[in-house]
């Protein structure tokens, strides 16, 4: 329940603080006191989004602030939330800034509008012109349906199956319509696999192949080189060896004249071993030369082979593995595709045997509920001066042929199940039941709602311990608000009440009185102000009421 409300610089309002307490509180005052201002500012502590219109002209900030208590909430519910409550109420703090931006506290603590939503979505509601609304759009009967079969696990379950299932379905027909191109593809994929690991391409070999190429290419050339250099050096003809030697003899004549010669004899004597030495190498080295021309054809072909591959894959020894990498990966997020269509054939089986249990479920779930709901809505609508009222719902289920089947026709399947649902509604005897979106008139709609949230409530304990009604009362007056009045009082027995209204025929029957009241004008700053009565101003605010025109 509500236990506080307070508002700083929102709309026309300098400060409110209001103290709320169990049972039937109206707010009530003259049109355009601000009364929907008050129900806006609780919107926002409950979850609704901020606009930086909300912010009272001059001012830097609006503030509004609510503490609830959970005393009345569910284990689970109090579990769940438990790090956000202190004694069994938290708080609830919105700051909206000039730039557009808010801020939501609990308990000081900035959190997140959403965690705000889950927290507050148990345990409040507000209904109003909007709500009204909401009943007169067939596509929002089948959410009065669940909220009142209180099915919203079961809905989410049936919805997150089928979200799954038709992905399947989805990813299945996808499969099937492109079968020849993945194929195509996987055995491009697998041509290039073996392609490249086939020919076991390692780098630097194309470098050391291109060295053993130029050899084999020069082969005879070379080997006539080192033949020349070698008779050169000491062939039959008189070599350079040959003259070295000579030359030798001379130096050591001279050197037993001049003993200061013998370092150059030594000289000489060296210059002649390593011409020797290169003269060996050089002769070893021609004899080494080789002059394979089957062989040179096996380089050049293993070369093409390497440059084919380097300008299909890249143009680099790295290149081309790099590119065997990614074809491995590729290939394995490619799965056969016969197989994958076998294995998605199995899945959206499973998904669709999933989906048809609980949407069956739930469907069973949703007759039945409806048959109750028509006996309490039938009960209450006596209650609230539609004394030869009907009430009913009808479930409309769309044909489809691969469908799920359901009591011998096979319908379509959708996230929120297997059938929608529309309200049917007769206000007087001997008419038949219609479309309560064309019969219904606009004060029958508001007790409508109200019968639905009473029907609710006696069927679902887990109901809201808030409820707001915001001038649901429109088009009523006489013994009919007086009726209206009686349920909103009955309702009060089990929930915290907060009622908008200009009937005195239902403010008469709360436990406690607020009035708005907007003062200023004629060049004054116009303020909001919001009162809690006594027993005197309460008679006086009735008295007001009653002499207005209803």
């Amino acid at each position: 329940m509500l236990q506080r409300l307070k508002i700083s610089n929102f709309a026309l309002i300098d400060d409110i603080d209001l103290i709320f307490e169990k049972g039937m509180s109206v707010l009530t005052g003259e049109t355009g006191a601000g009364k929907s201002v008050i129900v806006t500012a609780l919107g926002l502590a409950l979850g609704d989004r901020a606009d930086r219109e909300h912010i009272r002209h001059g001012s830097s900030r609006a503030i509004v602030e609510a503490v609830f208590s959970v005393e009345r909430m569910t284990p689970l519910y109090r579990n769940t939330f438990a790090e956000h409550i202190t004694d069994g109420v938290f708080t609830v703090t919105r700051e909206i800034l000039k730039d557009g931006s808010s801020k939501v506290r609990i308990n000081g603590a900035m959190v997140s509008l959403t965690l705000l939503n889950e927290m507050t979505s148990p345990l409040a509601e507000i209904m109003g012109q909007h709500s009204s609304r909401l009943l007169l759009d067939e596509e929002n009967h089948l959410r009065f349906l669940d909220n009142f079969a209180g099915v919203e696990d079961l809905g989410d379950e049936v919805s997150d199956l089928f979200t799954k299932w038709d992905q399947t379905r989805t990813e299945l027909r996808r499969t099937r319509s492109h079968r020849d191109e993945m194929e195509r593809e996987r055995e491009l994929l697998l041509f290039q696999f073996k392609e490249i690991e086939a020919a076991r391409i390692k780098v630097g070999e194309e470098q050391e192949l291109d060295q053993e190429r130029r050899i084999l290419d020069s082969s005879r050339v070379l080997m006539e080189s080192a033949a020349r250099i070698e008779s050169l050096l000491g062939g039959e003809e008189q070599g350079i060896a040959d003259l070295i030697r000579l030359a030798g003899k001379e130096l050591g004549k001279m050197a037993a004249i001049d003993a200061t010669l013998s370092a150059q004899v030594k000289q000489l004597e060296d210059i002649h071993y390593e011409l020797e030495d290169l003269r060996n190498a050089i002769e070893k080295y021609g004899s080494s030369v080789p002059d394979d021309p089957q062989r040179l054809d096996q380089i050049n072909a293993r070369l093409e082979e390497i440059y084919r591959l380097k300008r299909k894959y890249g143009g680099t020894e790295e290149a081309v593995l790099q590119a065997l990498d990614g074809i491995r990966i590729k290939l394995a997020s490619r799965p056969d595709t016969d197989a994958l269509i076998a294995q998605l054939e199995v899945q959206e089986q499973q998904g669709r045997e999933d989906y048809t249990v609980k949407a069956l479920q739930l469907s069973e779930v949703r007759r039945k509920a409806a048959k109750y709901l028509q006996r309490l809505v039938v009960k209450e609508m006596s209650d609230l001066a539609i004394d030869s009222g009907q009430f009913d719902s009808e479930f409309i289920c769309e044909e489809q042929a691969d469908g799920v089947e359901i009591k011998g026709q096979v319908v379509k399947p959708n996230s929120y199940g297997l059938e929608s649902c529309r309200f049917l509604f007769s206000a007087n005897p001997g008419e038949p039941l219609k479309s309560l979106v064309k019969t219904a008139s606009g004060g029958e709609i508001s007790r409508l709602l109200l019968a639905i949230k009473a029907a609710e409530k006696r069927n679902n304990q887990r109901s809201h311990s808030l409820l707001v009604f915001d001038e649901i009362d429109a088009g009523i007056g006489g013994q009919t608000a007086v009726a209206v009045g009686a349920k909103i009082k009955k309702l009060a027995e089990t929930s915290q009440i907060i009622v908008i209204t200009h009937l005195h025929q239902i403010a008469r029957q709360a436990d406690h009185h607020y009035v708005a009241v907007k003062t200023g004008g004629r060049g004054k700053r116009v303020t909001i102000t919001v009162d809690r009565l006594d027993a005197p101003g309460i008679a006086a605010e009735l008295d007001r009421m009653v002499a207005l025109p209803e």
